[in-house]
């Protein structure tokens, strides 16, 4: 099955700077998996497939626009 990729926000696959890429998996492969595949994880980046948040264990389809989106963190302590 192939997935499409979209990266958001800069972020860059590999130094590579693309707008998308076309993955193909196994048939049944889960978010996580594709993960694995692209060297990242969950901790790294939030996960979308076709506009809706997705959590690792998501079953892809052929066909899915998986977005990655850089994880936020950090932020002020109020005083």
């Amino acid at each position: 099955m192939v997935v499409t990729v979209r990266y958001v926000f800069g972020l860059a696959r590999r130094g590579a700077a693309r707008e998308a890429i076309r993955l193909e998996l196994p048939s049944g492969a889960t978010l996580f998996e594709a993960l694995q595949h692209l060297g990242v994880s969950s901790l790294e980046l939030h996960a979308a497939v076709n506009g809706e948040s997705a959590r690792d264990g998501r079953v892809l389809q052929d066909g899915d626009e998986l977005t990655l989106i850089p994880a936020v963190q950090g932020g002020t302590r109020r005083r």
